[in-house]
């Protein structure tokens, strides 16, 4: 069944999950619709942390999530995008595994082992990842050894509902988890920790971990797209990006197709999102930036430095300070992210700020 030409924006965090017992349901077309409700919550608990209900950064100043970063990407009274391109951090380092069988291919290994470490040195007791089912769909899993890390290695490309993972670690009672998640799925978290609601037991979140983030597939496309090039995804061993193209590796052979094809599969909520490098993670990990077998670090908050440290100094990772070119690729990048989907953005605070509701379908003519 095609989609509509106007869809709701979202990004299928994963965040409400703990609020609708048959979040499930939507696992196939990755859209929570109405937010589960229909419309009934639509200015009550679920519009307050939904990460693309933008009206909320207008209207709670006091609450909002980005405050203590001192940066408010949303809100039109801010300084321009150009001004507050990689947001609030401490430090920009590179670093990967130690242990070269986390490096695979293109990928460093670097945040697998910083887990790794940080389980087997106590800093967490589990950490809240993205595996995925055989044929690709990108599912959350709570992790709690090291070996368990390991099968998440390598980035999946469609939606995770990441949050939804965060609360069966946190319904299994671990203490000190970490999460592993793209900008939106860190922004879900960071407002629901807004909320100071001691009920939802977010204390026991130890560090953020947030993915560098262009745009993620809609799964269902994605498996189209390949299967038009005679591509089963189920023999897909590993995807990624370099030099511009999408890059498949299955089974029998590669295939190098250029990224700008698969611009029809690209989540229509990818469009009202503005952040690159996770800037509201302890810690942004992503290739952007740093040479080929090494992952670029933005250190952001004390808990996010903890974590290289504790790392570290278990042998898991080596880092290396990140040289002012590299730096300034990921300025590039994140500016153009901003730049792309700006005025998207501003168009959609209008919608939520007139109507007060959960957002309305965006649609492509606002687009074009």
């Amino acid at each position: 069944m095609e989609r509509p030409r106007s869809f709701p924006v979202c990004c299928y965090c994963g965040a409400c999950a703990a609020f609708i017992p048959d979040f499930e349901k939507y696992r196939e077309e990755e859209v929570v619709w109405d937010k589960g409700c229909g419309g009934s919550a639509s200015t009550g608990f679920c519009f307050s942390f939904c990460p693309r209900t933008f009206a909320a950064c207008r209207l709670c100043e006091e609450e909002c999530p980005r405050k203590d970063y001192g940066v408010c990407d949303f809100s039109p009274n801010t300084s321009s995008p150009e001004e507050r391109i990689l947001a609030y951090y401490e430090d920009i380092v590179i670093a990967r595994a130690r242990d070269v069988s986390l490096r695979v291919g293109p990928n460093s290994g670097a945040i697998t082992a910083m887990l790794c470490g940080a389980l087997d040195e106590g800093f967490i007791d589990a950490a809240v990842i993205a595996t995925r089912t055989e044929d690709w769909r990108a599912e959350p899993f709570v992790a709690t050894t090291p070996a368990e890390v390991v099968r998440g290695v390598g980035p999946k490309y469609t939606a995770c509902p990441s949050v939804k993972g965060l609360w069966e670690a946190i319904d299994r009672g671990y203490e000190n988890i970490a999460m592993v998640g793209t900008g939106c799925n860190i922004e879900a978290v960071r407002r629901l920790q807004a909320l100071h609601m001691p009920a939802l037991e977010l204390d026991r979140v130890k560090v953020l971990i947030g993915l560098f983030c262009t745009e993620a597939f809609w799964h269902r496309d994605l498996v189209r797209f390949l299967a038009a090039r005679d591509i089963d995804i189920r023999a897909v061993e590993k995807f990624y990006v370099m030099g511009g193209n999408f890059i498949v590796e299955t089974v029998d052979s590669d295939f190098s197709i250029p990224t700008r094809e698969l611009a029809a599969c690209v989540r229509d909520t990818c469009h009202l999102c503005e952040d690159f490098t996770a800037q509201l993670a302890d810690i942004s990990a992503g290739s952007s930036g740093s040479p080929e077998g090494w992952t670029s670090l933005i250190i952001r908050t004390g808990g996010g430095r903890e974590l290289v440290e504790v790392a570290t100094a278990a042998g898991a990772i080596e880092t290396k300070p990140m040289d002012e070119a590299g730096i300034e690729k990921m300025k590039r990048l994140a500016f153009r992210k901003k730049m792309m989907n700006y005025g998207n953005i501003m168009d959609q605070i209008g919608i939520c700020a007139a109507c007060l509701t959960n957002p309305y379908s965006f649609t492509l003519q606002s687009m074009q």
